[in-house]
């Protein structure tokens, strides 16, 4: 049997590092643990390590997060209480962030939850899990 704790990272490349962590920061209250050449690393919200990076043929890159497309369709946070949901809406509302269906909505599948996209149009959920 394997024997797994969580993810320890994921890394998205992004046309710029900088802007995207600050999406991140304020929309997911991620914070800015480590920065290099190109590279912002960030933690929090249940994740070890958030990497967003520039992508090694940034003049040639394209998209590949379209929902629907072979890749990752989209990333999404737990919520664990409709008060915390409606208090992420209006923060996504105050940052001037648009969200599909304009906030709070039905995920597809019968649950409530937030999507949203990062500058680089990553496709983000947030989902209300019932307790």
């Amino acid at each position: 049997m394997i024997n797994l704790k969580g993810v320890h990272h994921i890394v998205l490349k992004v046309k710029d590092p900088k802007k995207t962590a600050e999406f991140y920061s304020k929309v997911c209250g991620l914070k800015i643990f480590d920065t290099e050449e190109d590279a912002y690393g960030l933690t929090g919200g249940g994740l070890d390590s958030l990497w967003l990076v520039e992508p090694y043929n940034k003049k040639e890159a394209k998209p590949f997060n379209r929902r629907g497309d072979i890749g990752l369709d989209h990333w999404a946070w737990t919520v664990t209480s409709m008060d915390d949901l409606k208090a992420i809406e209006s923060r996504l509302k105050e940052l001037k962030v648009e969200m599909e269906d304009g906030g709070i909505t039905d995920d597809g599948y019968g649950g409530t939850a937030i999507f949203t996209q990062d500058p680089d149009g990553m496709p983000i959920e947030f989902h209300l899990v019932a307790g």
